[in-house]
């Protein structure tokens, strides 16, 4: 049997296995499932418009920060679900000095609520205590290492074994497809389509062991029944009766000499004592063997899998495909599936490796350094959203407070009243019942990664966005920090481990923010890139040549090459050449996509199931 190259798998290690949730291909199909039901050839195919599964335009640089607002010469007055206005004592137009009377109001806020909002608070901080605890569990993981072979082996430029046949499904008997943790896998040629006899091979592969696992299952039930099953003994009467025989013997053969007459009825002797033989108290009690009973056969109707097709079709080659699905089945050899997010790692052993292979590898945690460092990285970003919550809840945990004294509000500064509204229509316009200005605005801090600090100059627009009122508004940049950040801080996007440096921005009087409260903040050194991007799923490539499948023609299926671009953020990928908007896309997969096929529109219903 010819050995795999382990210097290629070692050349290869980080496409070995790989988390399921660390692939783009779920994070592309977006929350919902993408559905398609395979019946039979006459059926056609469904096609979609492009905004549906793809887009014409991105910013290509922009990155975002959060922060929070701070004010100058220039106050904002929100109501609260639980204030309720009891008098206003000023005007639009009125001036006023800091300390002067606004408006007062009642409210139903009371310390049982604000216990509750802090003890929000503390839940946040536990849970981040739990991130930072799993943090370290990540770091303390021994990654997977394969063996370094001789440098002067023969190197495999063919990147592993080529896949034999048109498809290949795993042997692992404990991935049996009964859930979503033991999916089965089934490894494609990249110009194969899915259908109901390669569903068909899957499901009896499922099928087969399952029920292999169920008779394991029972063999080993029955095996501790045994085990545990009471051993008889003898009664204590039976003992002494075998004892007996001897002693009586005499008396029975001494009436035989002197009465030959009554010989005749002892030749009927042994028919009386046969049953005495066979009475169960003359006799030891069989031991009787627990039953070992047959499970029930299953019959699978439905199991997990992912289908899986690599570069080239080679056992080893980076992966074109990932895709979990639960296939159902729906009549004699009839077919449907829907997408699912499977998390399992790659068990697949596509080149037939065998098991005297596996002492060589040392597995460790299960995972290769490269995909702990990925680990590594998602629980940092989780870390520091959950820091920018914790911020986020204490911000709103303090203007509760400011709420429970009083009932008074007062001028903060020196100004000018520029808007009074009534209590109902602050409520609609989400907008703020009373607004004082002297001459002043609002500021934003924010923070910039330090591989984007160049991109920012002071004076550039940058949008700000209000979460709690949907407002937008254009701020510019005032100034930019020469010193990154102490506290840690990650804006949510981009590297979590690189410096970040705090920045201001100023939004005029005009626009209604309130003190205290987080904002986000959107900036970009590019203008938006216009172009045509196609989620990954509904682009197929053989041989270096990528095409789609789109209404052609008198409502049929048509197979268009296209020249791709860049790929956005491992989910799409840029079309060059041989797409436009207006087009109607295929999902390219399923046993009757072809050209030439019937097409019709489908909608929101067709696509997501």
């Amino acid at each position: 049997m010819k050995k795999p190259d382990l210097k290629a798998f070692w050349k290869t290690k980080k496409k070995l296995v790989i988390s399921v949730t660390a692939l783009v291909l779920v994070a592309a199909i977006g929350c919902g499932i993408w559905y398609y039901a395979g019946h039979n050839s006459a059926e056609p195919v469904y096609v979609y418009p492009f905004n549906y599964v793809g887009m014409t335009e991105y910013w290509g640089d922009s990155q975002e920060s959060y922060g929070p607002v701070t004010t100058d010469k220039i106050q904002t007055i929100y109501l609260t679900d639980t204030q309720t206005v009891t008098e206003i004592l000023v005007q639009a137009g009125d001036a006023v000095k800091k300390g002067d009377l606004l408006m007062s109001f009642d409210t139903t806020l009371n310390d049982l609520a604000l216990e509750r909002k802090r003890l929000d608070v503390e839940k946040v901080k536990l849970r981040l205590e739990d991130a930072k605890d799993r943090l370290r569990q990540i770091n303390s993981m021994k990654p997977m290492v394969i063996p370094q072979v001789d440098e002067e082996a023969e190197e495999d430029e063919n990147l592993g074994t080529a896949l034999k046949g048109n498809y290949q499904i795993s042997t692992q008997k404990a991935y049996d497809g009964s859930t979503k943790e033991k999916a089965l896998i089934c490894w494609i040629r990249s110009d194969a389509s899915l259908s109901d006899d390669l569903f068909e091979a899957i499901r009896q592969k499922a099928e087969e062991f399952q029920n292999a696992n169920a008779r394991k299952e029972a063999s080993s039930a029955s095996a501790v029944a045994e085990d545990t099953q009471p051993q008889e003994t003898a009664p204590a009467e039976t003992q002494a009766q075998e004892t007996v025989p001897p002693e009586t013997q005499p008396q029975e053969t001494e009436p035989q000499a002197t009465e030959p007459e009554e010989t005749e009825p002892q030749e009927t002797q042994p028919e009386e004592s046969k049953p005495e033989e066979t009475q169960p108290e003359g006799t030891e009690p069989e031991q009787t063997q627990p039953e070992e009973t047959e499970p029930e056969y299953i019959d699978v109707d439905s199991f997990y899998v992912v289908i899986k097709a690599t570069q080239g079709n080679m056992s080893l080659g980076g992966r074109t495909l990932w895709q979990g699905m639960k296939v159902t089945r729906t009549g004699d050899n009839d077919f449907s599936f829907k997408f699912v997010d499977i998390t399992i790692a790659d068990h697949m052993i596509p080149d037939g490796d065998e098991a005297e292979e596996t002492p060589e590898i040392d597995y460790g945690s299960g995972f290769t350094a490269a995909q702990i460092a990925e680990m590594r990285s998602e629980q940092e970003k989780t870390i520091k959203d959950l820091e920018f919550q914790v911020k986020m809840a204490e911000a709103e945990y303090k203007i509760m407070q400011t709420e429970m004294d009083d009932g008074n509000v007062y001028a903060e500064i020196d100004g000018e009243v520029v808007s009074v509204l009534t209590e109902e229509e602050a409520r609609m316009t989400m907008q703020p019942i009373l607004k004082v200005s002297g001459g002043g605005g609002f500021y934003v801090e924010g923070f910039v990664s330090e591989l984007e600090k160049d991109n920012m100059q002071i004076g550039m627009e940058v949008t700000v966005n209000d979460w709690n009122t949907g407002m937008t508004y254009t701020g510019t940049v005032s100034s930019l920090g020469d010193f990154p950040t102490n506290d840690g801080y990650w804006s949510g996007m981009g590297n979590p481990t690189a410096s970040y440096y705090p920045f201001h921005v100023f939004v005029d009087g005009s626009a209604d923010l309130q003190e205290g409260r987080y904002v986000s903040v959107m900036y970009s050194a590019s203008t938006a890139e216009n172009g045509v991007y196609l989620q990954n799923p509904f682009l197929r490539t053989e041989n270096g040549q990528s095409y789609v499948y789109v209404l052609g023609e008198n409502g049929k299926l048509e197979q268009r090459f296209v020249k791709t671009g860049k790929s956005l953020w491992g989910s799409y990928t840029e079309i060059v050449e041989g797409l436009s908007p207006e087009d109607l896309v295929a999902f390219p997969y399923g046993k009757n996509v072809k050209p030439g096929v019937a097409a019709v529109e489908g909608d929101m219903s067709n696509l997501y199931g």
